[in-house]
């Protein structure tokens, strides 16, 4: 071959390279554009998930709370049903029902 005819396909070849590389990089670029979108969605997942911990973490909060305020509320209505029956009781002695 000619020297003109080696610099032809030479260039071809280049040319044809360079084709699969821009395709190569193409591909690259999408498969790093969907890790990004995977990314975000799973920032904002944990993000999600934070605040729902947090919720969480107050409701059981609140329903310690709540349970310790119900005991409390159960031994004031225990002592309140044992004073009143005191009381029936001594009423019952004054007017002699025994």
């Amino acid at each position: 071959m000619n020297d003109s005819a080696d610099i032809k396909e030479a260039a071809d070849r280049l040319q044809s390279a360079l084709g699969k590389l821009g395709g190569s990089i193409d591909s690259l670029l999408n498969k790093v554009s969907r890790l990004e979108a995977i990314k975000k969605e799973s920032d904002s997942m944990s993000a999600d998930r934070a605040a729902l911990a947090a919720k969480l973490d107050a409701s059981y909060a609140k329903e310690k709370d709540f349970l310790a305020r119900e005991k409390e509320f159960g031994a004031l209505a225990e002592e309140t049903t044992q004073e009143l029956d005191r009381v029936i009781r001594q009423v019952r002695m004054a007017l002699g029902e025994d």
